[in-house]
């Protein structure tokens, strides 16, 4: 299993989760698959109160440190305190679950009724893949959008709808930008570099559905 790396891009997922979980300034948080505690480390002085969830047991043990209390385990068996946390974190992790709607039903029950869900999923519209289709191909790769461990492939409406089957509506969407600086390491920094990075970011905002690598979806449980 791939060790995950802090995206720096203000545009990543790790950032743009970060950000939006400060402005809130809501806690207790629940960190869903925290892997090595990357949202552990960005959001440190930011004096909220921050528990993770990890089933890996060496990412678990590295990223503990990071935060107030770390569940060794899936969201199924970790014995998740009830009706406690008022924002809960699920970056880049539902797609790789069995089924992701009864792992959110499963944390709304984690949740405080004025819960707010925070949820990363890759683009499967994204035009890479979109071209490798166009080719006949499909490939499992080690990470990224293919990534061999995803169950589950979302585009925008399929993602909304699923947290829509979870009982959450979504209140916000934003899009991620393709981790240039992953897949051109050394060409960070340098002008062609910036020039597809500037390309890129407009490209996201005008087209979202063809060029956004990840949804972000802030939710809330529906009002019955």
């Amino acid at each position: 299993m791939h060790h995950y790396k802090l995206k720096q891009d203000p545009l990543s997922s790790h950032q743009q989760i970060a950000k939006l979980v400060r402005q809130m300034k809501r806690g207790p948080v629940l960190d869903v698959g925290s892997a090595q505690g990357m949202l552990g480390q960005l959001l440190q002085g930011s004096n909220l109160q921050l528990d993770g969830v990890e089933p890996n047991p060496e990412w678990a043990a590295a990223a503990k440190p990071l935060y107030r209390q770390m569940y060794e385990g899936t969201v199924e068996s970790a014995n998740l305190p009830k009706n406690h946390y008022k924002v809960i974190v699920c970056a880049d992790v539902l797609e790789h679950t069995l089924n992701p709607t009864c792992v959110l039903k499963q944390l709304r029950s984690c949740g405080t009724k004025d819960a707010v869900f925070v949820v990363s999923l890759p683009n499967v519209a994204h035009i890479a893949v979109r071209l490798l289709l166009l080719c006949g191909q499909f490939p499992k790769m080690k990470r990224g959008l293919l990534d061999r461990t995803h169950l589950h492939f979302f585009t925008r409406e399929t993602a909304v709808q699923m947290l829509r089957d979870a009982g959450l509506k979504v209140t916000r969407r934003q899009a991620t930008v393709a981790p240039l600086s992953l897949v051109w390491p050394r060409g960070d920094g340098t002008l062609p570099f910036q020039a597809l990075w500037h390309m890129q970011h407009w490209a996201t905002k005008v087209w979202p559905n063809l060029f956004a690598y990840q949804w972000i979806l802030v939710a809330e449980a529906v009002r019955e």
